[in-house]
């Protein structure tokens, strides 16, 4: 039987939200397609004085939804309707938009329902993200289903919603924030499951620890067991972190003040706070940083382990108080005597020493002093084998590595002193030695360059001084019987010949020589360099017990010497030179001296004369400096290398020089830092071997030795 009030249907929300309103109000008894059934309701509905059609139409746009015809779904929204219906048409429409693809038009209506159902705004947010991710706005989606979270975090599986995506989007401070908000509102199980899950993975790594404090209490009063565990999983989280201090001093305040019952029988919270206690007074941190926080350490640890063992937390908290008197409530001190009075005696007393004094080389070796403590307890250690000695010989030998190690305070520092010093020494010896070899490779350069120069100079004076002799021997060629019509061709071809039989003489004989000469001489040059690099670094290496070596490049002369060998292959092709066929007037007049001969010169003497007298007398030297131009520029430019070529050759001894300086000054820095160390902050050299008597006055106690 259907519920009417005003003639409407009473509907639930839930019929609203899956669009199966138009099943309430079709009755049960007709049959046919609901869209037949609505129109003849429809139809029934306007035949009364006063129709109310809005229900049948919300209904119909509802079956018109469903069958996939948006447009008339949103044709039958739009018409006139109940107040109660306008909101959830408005969603509708907005829905019918979204499965049309009109993204952008679904957005608008969705942002225009106004409603104070609780159930309608999340269909709406929800609706909304759905619509982001589809759009691939990560920012909106995500802004969206928080606001969801907030609005009504019961309703419909909003929260695993939000985490499942915060999850696959890796937004882990969202996620993280969700599963917190979630554990302390619900005080399900299941959301401490999820952060649990967070914490190993490392997602709150970088939260500070009071972030958990409310949580935290809402699980201890939940279940002791729980919050044992979950204690735990944070705990190992900060021990490696920069929070682990500060968690210890969270960790402990709220045990504190949520009054930690010592009836329960705690399984893991008394080895973690065992651990967190020898990692504090492991010698990592100074005394003063966790000096304040031993009260609330110390009393949380005798508490949680009371049902159990309390030896070890209670000879800790007499320890400290011999080592350091009145940090600690005199009634903890009481109540710890009480129990050590009380307690069973010591099994593990030889492990714990032997672990202690094992702490003690590891810190002894940190510090530079593993082979001192070595020649002190090795006598010690062949008297007695550890493994099968009793506690009070290994207290002795423990006691024997602490106040000898107090000892070396005064040791340590002129040994760090006389590093400083023998690096200062070795510092200044590598910068003289850079500069020296600097200097030498300037004067090098400079000899070389020199060297080099003169001989260009002396070939290109050579060849402009005897060339040209060598054109006006060529006199000799001129007879009087010549054929003067042609003399002048056949002169050429014949200084062209001996110009380059004089060039190749000169490149295979005396440039040849120079050449191999000038190599040679830069050999002896840099073999003496190298022999000057080897003095100085075994000088370095015997005054500083050092292994520096300095090698020099030698295939520097390699490529010189290819170089150069190119180049004087170029004088041996030489193209044909234009001597004798310019058109000079004097080699004008010979050219047509032959056709003259018979009109003006009627004795052939005299043509002989002039024509012999021009070869020997002619100026040939512009000819031999075309000739050795080239030449000359490219042993310019060889010359112009030859600095950069000697800067190559000692490089990777400057280099070497360089790298060992900035080594050398590095350990400079970090002895010097050290030092600084040991004399502005004794603490950090004495508060370790403190902590360590204060661990050797343990073991007394929980060994019984006096």
């Amino acid at each position: 039987m259907k519920i009417t009030i005003w003639g409407i249907i009473v509907t639930t929300e839930n019929e609203l939200i899956t669009k199966s309103y138009h099943e309430a109000i079709i009755d049960e008894n007709k049959q046919g397609h609901p869209i037949k059934i609505l129109g003849e309701m429809y139809r029934e509905e306007m035949q009364k004085p006063r129709p109310n059609l809005s229900f049948i139409r919300f209904a119909q746009g509802e079956v018109y939804f469903l069958n996939n015809d948006y447009e008339a779904a949103i044709y039958k929204w739009q018409h006139p309707l109940e107040e109660e219906f306008i909101p959830w048409a408005q969603k509708n429409i907005a829905d019918a938009h979204l499965e049309m693809g009109l993204l952008e038009d679904a957005e608008k209506f969705y942002k225009q329902v106004d409603s104070t159902s609780l159930a309608l705004q999340s269909e709406v947010l929800l609706q909304l993200f759905s619509l982001y991710i589809h759009q691939g706005d990560q920012k909106k989606a995500v802004d969206t289903i928080k606001d969801a979270v907030t609005l009504n975090p019961d309703y419909s599986h909003v929260t695993k919603i939000a985490q499942k995506y915060l999850e696959e989007i890796n937004d882990w401070d969202n996620a993280v924030e969700l599963a917190v908000g979630e554990a302390i509102r619900t005080k399900s199980l299941s959301w401490f499951d999820v952060l649990s899950g967070y914490v190993k993975q490392g997602r709150t790594f970088n939260y500070e620890p009071n972030y958990f404090n409310e949580l935290l209490e809402a699980v201890l009063q939940m279940d002791h067991n729980r919050f044992e565990r979950f204690t735990e999983v944070l705990w190992n989280s900060y021990r490696q972190s920069d929070f682990y201090v500060e968690w210890l001093e969270v960790i402990n305040r709220l045990l504190l003040n949520n009054n930690v019952e010592t009836s329960y029988v705690w399984e893991s919270l008394p080895i973690v706070f065992q651990e967190a206690y020898y990692e504090l007074i492991s010698g990592k941190f100074l005394i003063r940083d966790i000096s304040g926080l031993m009260q609330h350490h110390l009393t949380n640890w005798l508490k949680v382990s009371s049902e159990l063992d309390p030896m070890i937390s209670a000879t800790a908290i007499l320890a400290w108080n011999e080592t350091f008197p009145s940090q600690l409530d005199a009634l903890l001190i009481r109540e710890a005597e009480y129990h050590f009075e009380n307690s069973n005696p010591n099994q593990d007393g030889r492990k714990d020493g032997i672990e202690l004094f094992d702490s003690i080389k590891i810190w002894a070796e940190g510090e530079g002093l593993s082979e001192d403590l070595s020649r002190i307890t090795t006598p010690m250690l062949e008297e007695h084998n550890i493994e099968v000695a009793s506690s009070s010989r290994i207290r002795d030998l423990v006691k024997a590595s602490i106040d000898f190690l107090l000892e070396q305070r005064v040791a340590l520092e002129n040994a760090e002193q006389e590093e400083i010093i023998r690096n200062e020494g070795l510092l200044t010896g590598l910068r003289d030695v850079h500069q020296q070899i600097d200097d030498l490779e300037k004067e090098m350069a400079i000899d070389i360059t020199d060297s080099f120069r003169i001989l260009k100079e002396s070939y290109m004076q050579h060849v402009i001084s005897e060339l040209p002799k060598l054109l006006q021997d060529c006199s000799e060629l001129v007879q009087e019987d010549s054929d003067f019509s042609k003399l002048h061709v056949d002169l050429n071809e014949e200084m062209n010949r001996r110009i380059a039989d004089y060039m190749k003489n000169f490149v295979l004989n005396d440039q040849k020589y120079t050449v191999r000469k000038w190599i040679g001489d830069c050999k002896k040059r840099f073999q003496d360099s190298q022999i000057t690099c080897n003095e100085l670094s075994g000088n370095m290496n015997q005054n500083y017990d050092e292994n520096i070596v300095l090698q020099c490049d030698f295939k520097v002369l390699d490529d010189w010497q290819r170089d150069l060998e190119r180049i004087s292959r170029g004088l041996l092709h030489l193209e044909n030179v234009n001597v004798l066929l310019r058109n000079t007037p004097s080699q004008l007049f010979l050219k047509g001296a032959g056709k003259l001969s018979g009109s003006i010169f009627k004795n052939s003497e005299i043509l002989h004369s002039k024509y012999k007298n021009y070869i020997e007398n002619a100026d040939y030297s512009q000819i031999a400096k075309d000739i050795i131009t080239p030449f000359v520029q490219q042993m310019e430019l060889f010359e112009r290398s030859i600095e950069w070529d000697v800067s190559r050759f000692f490089s990777d001894s400057l280099d070497e020089l360089a790298r060992k300086m900035d080594e050398v000054q590095v350990n400079i820095e970090r002895h010097e830092d050290s030092l600084n160390k040991m004399r502005d902050k004794p603490e950090i050299y004495r508060n370790p071997l403190t902590l360590f008597g204060l661990r050797l006055r343990q073991y007394e106690l929980m060994n019984t030795i006096s």
